[in-house]
């Protein structure tokens, strides 16, 4: 997957936008950097709301350094900081709080696992935004698990579930707040 170019619809770009502006988020964690499309979008907020911090993590170094080349080149670099590596590990420590948006777009099977280590700096109101959690290949059902933990009331969230399409495509997308 390191050179997969797996980005964002143009839809999905301006809901986060959207949601990131709304909340007059300050501090953004992205798990799933790729080549920095959905970043531009939340830095592009972030920016509008007078300032802040987004955090991405990515796995492929490659897919990292061109991220920060398109960042640089949408003068949203400041805003950014690209970690490289295993999420668990990237996103262990040095986090912002409180977190306002969480965007998890990457392998779904860890969309759990983050969200749990995440969970304990999520602000009350604070959005998590998955991309395709819908997708539970060969995870082993975590993908499921994560969005049974966010249907979930007794966890603290509400869910809505929405779609896009792109390129005669339909794309699942999950939102939730934390009440």
């Amino acid at each position: 997957m390191s050179g997969a170019r797996m980005p964002v619809t143009p839809e999905f770009g301006a809901l986060l936008y959207v949601l990131a502006r709304s909340s007059s988020a300050r501090h953004i964690i992205e798990f799933g950097t790729s080549f920095g499309v959905s970043t531009i979008f939340l830095a592009a907020a972030l920016r509008d709301n007078g300032g802040g911090r987004l955090v991405t993590t990515e796995f492929v170094a490659q897919k990292a350094a061109s991220a920060a080349a398109n960042l640089r080149e949408a003068g949203l670099d400041d805003l950014v900081e690209i970690r490289v590596g295993d999420v668990m590990t990237t996103l262990a420590q040095d986090v912002p709080q409180p977190i306002d948006l969480i965007l998890l777009d990457a392998s779904k099977g860890l969309y759990l696992d983050i969200l749990l280590l995440l969970e304990p700096r999520l602000r009350r109101g604070g959005i998590v935004v998955s991309d395709r959690a819908d997708l539970d290949g060969s995870d082993g059902g975590r993908a499921g698990a994560y969005l049974a933990y966010l249907s979930n009331p007794a966890n603290g969230y509400r869910m809505a579930s929405i779609t896009t399409e792109a390129l005669g495509q339909s794309f699942a997308h999950d939102i939730a707040v934390r009440s």
